[in-house]
């Protein structure tokens, strides 16, 4: 904040300066001469709205006061048409960017302005030598429109990054939601299931079954508000790192409230990254979904030579109740990516007895 009440401040005694400077010289120059510089350079100084017609402005009365201008051009015209078109030079920039049609009057103001002086000097300049400095003078407004497009193309690269980068945030949080909540449905469904077949011979059996299946319809309620909390949140905030410990706890109820998994846990093991957990979750969905009568699923957790080393294991299930793979896939891949930015690697596939393992390796955890 110091630094923009400095800029202002000098901003503003350099505007100072040029209106008692025009003042003093309105009686030598002429007002066709100190008034077009002053309010070129003035708009230059003063903050103004990205979209402001300002530039558009100054360049109708530049380009008045070049065909209204009769003379005299003598030394004290020169500072004068110098500021000027380093003042429409600086105004044609920000006109390009907001647009090649907004770039053309300060163009136009630039080429004309060197008629101004040269035609009423004593001598009068030959008209080859007003022409070369007209189109230099067009030269330099051309490199001045070049800068302003090439700001336009990076605020539209900024723009797009900004735009692909929201995108991948929902992309990654509908893949989160997906998980967590498919884990908690897939339990649901099978609690549901399991209660058809006892409801009728025990009823008590029936009634445990209905509460855990509130149990995990609740969880996957709190799945949601989390999600509408975090999407709700400022996106300055930062919630910090996961308290040690929490993770590896998630994912140890995570696996208890599966039902028929174990947990082999190293002790060496005190923590695992939040991926950790969402391949469990996701291990488990996919047992649940396509192999739901495959017994005991194993899930391995321990350090070793090659870093952390986290194994979600099933055995062959029976022919009848093998299902056909009916996702989309991109569950695994998604979560294959997401493990390559945290150097480590993920592998899946069957185990020689017929069963699947998913295996995730974190080199040098």
């Amino acid at each position: 904040m110091r630094g923009w009440t400095v800029v202002e401040g000098v901003r503003g005694l350099v505007a100072a300066g040029l209106t008692v400077a025009a003042l003093l010289a309105l009686p030598s120059a002429g007002p066709l001469i100190v008034l077009p510089a002053a309010l070129a350079a003035g708009t230059v100084l003063l903050p103004r709205p990205p979209h402001s017609e300002a530039p558009a402005v100054v360049s109708v009365v530049s380009l008045a006061a070049t065909a209204a201008y009769r003379g005299p051009a003598g030394n004290t015209v020169g500072p004068w048409w110098l500021l000027e078109t380093a003042a429409l030079l600086a105004l044609t920039v920000p006109a390009a960017r907001r647009g090649l049609r907004h770039a053309v009057p300060p163009v136009l103001a630039l080429t004309a302005l060197p008629l101004r002086v040269g035609l009423h000097l004593e001598p009068p300049s030959p008209a080859a030598e007003l022409v070369v400095i007209c189109l230099l003078a067009a030269a330099a407004s051309g490199a001045a429109v070049a800068a302003g497009r090439h700001l336009r193309a990076q605020d539209a690269r900024r723009a797009h990054a900004v735009r692909e980068a929201r995108r991948a945030q929902r992309i990654a949080l509908a893949r989160d939601l997906h998980d967590f909540v498919a884990h908690e449905v897939s339990g649901m469904l099978v609690q549901a299931q399991a209660g058809q077949l006892v409801a009728a011979g025990d009823p008590d059996e029936a009634m445990a079954v209905l509460r855990r299946i509130e149990a995990a319809g609740l969880r996957a309620m709190d799945t949601l508000e989390e999600t509408v909390r975090m999407l709700d949140a400022d996106a300055g905030e930062d919630s910090g790192p996961a308290a040690p410990g929490e993770v590896l706890a998630e994912l140890t109820a995570a696996v208890r409230r599966y039902g028929s998994a174990t947990l082999d846990l190293d002790p060496a093991v005190r923590d695992v990254p939040p991926s950790a957990h969402r391949l469990v979750t996701e291990a488990l969905t996919n047992v649940r979904r396509h192999a739901p009568g495959c017994g005991d699923v194993r899930v391995m957790v321990a350090r070793g030579g090659e870093g952390l080393t986290v194994r979600v294991l099933n055995p062959a299930p029976p022919a009848a109740t093998a299902r056909p793979a009916t996702g989309t896939g991109t569950g695994l891949a998604a979560l294959r990516r997401r493990l390559a930015t945290e150097d480590a690697t993920l592998t899946a596939g069957p185990t020689p007895s017929g069963g699947w393992h998913t295996t995730a390796v974190w080199g040098g955890a």
